[in-house]
């Protein structure tokens, strides 16, 4: 996650390299004649750090550093917490209700979800929000019982809903 942040951090840089760089390119195309290579090479510098730079703050919004169950307030069930990055690179807590976490596991055989576990990211669907990713190839699990049981829909007040219970 440390090499993530630092990714997105220099995201930043990036885009005040391309925008120092922007003023002396229209300068030059404003008070002379200039090649049509040199034209879209430069437009597609701009372009290609854009690019990267949204490619790169999206997939921050959705790479999960740490996931956590927090407990809930005076009886109410616990909450999940999904850490991921903003623009910056600063740290963004989402907390979620247990229920509107779509359970990644929860109709697979055990051999399939023990491949999936496998994976380098685990696609995590949160109801009326984003899908994020997890990484528990790379990460450290604290209690892999509760991890197992929270992808799988197993915690209490984690209900499937009707039409993703087995058939």
């Amino acid at each position: 996650m440390r090499l993530f942040r630092l990714l997105v951090r220099m995201k930043v840089f990036q885009l005040a390299g391309i925008a120092a760089l922007a003023v002396p390119i229209n300068t030059f195309l404003a008070t002379g004649s200039v090649a049509t290579t040199q034209a879209v090479m430069a437009s597609a510098l701009v372009v290609g750090a854009g690019v990267a730079s949204g490619a790169l703050w999206y997939y921050s919004r959705r790479y999960v550093g740490e996931l956590a169950l927090v407990p809930g307030a005076a009886g109410a069930p616990p909450r999940v917490r999904l850490s991921v990055l903003d623009f910056w690179g600063n740290r963004e807590d989402n907390d979620i209700p247990l229920g509107k976490l779509v359970p990644p596991l929860a109709q697979l055989p055990e051999a399939a979800a023990n491949a999936a576990l496998g994976d380098p990211l685990l696609p995590v669907d949160v109801e009326g929000d984003r899908q994020y990713f997890l990484s528990l190839r790379y990460g450290r699990v604290a209690d892999p019982a509760t991890l197992r049981a929270l992808l799988r829909g197993q915690l209490e007040g984690q209900q499937l809903r009707a039409d993703d219970e087995p058939h």
